[in-house]
């Protein structure tokens, strides 16, 4: 499949379903060309290659070891990722509150 016939089939998917999310147009701006399966650090080369925004690689720079077989999968992976962390409680530092 060459270039320009995803970054059409791409426009076709955003005129039925509507535009994506800033991240999720990042996350497949970022991954254009990509041939799946891919580890992280595949995704992430692909990524640099395609110049994708430093936010873009730090997150794909966090995700789990493995292989993943489509964009969305990554963005599964990202999105369980940031569920995650919101769950986490915050710490605090116990050395700042301890009695003299």
């Amino acid at each position: 499949m060459t270039r320009e016939r995803l970054v059409q089939g791409v426009s076709e998917l955003e005129e039925r379903v509507g535009q994506p999310l800033p991240l999720a147009q990042s996350l497949h701006q970022a991954l254009l060309g990509a041939v799946f399966p891919l580890t992280a650090e595949e995704l992430t080369w692909v990524a640099r290659e395609n110049e994708a925004p430093p936010t873009v690689l730090s997150l794909l720079g966090v995700l789990p070891r493995g292989s993943f077989p489509s964009v969305d999968a990554v963005a599964v992976a990202l999105e369980q990722d940031a569920a995650h962390a919101e769950q986490l409680p915050e710490t605090r530092d116990s050395t700042l509150t301890s009695p003299r």
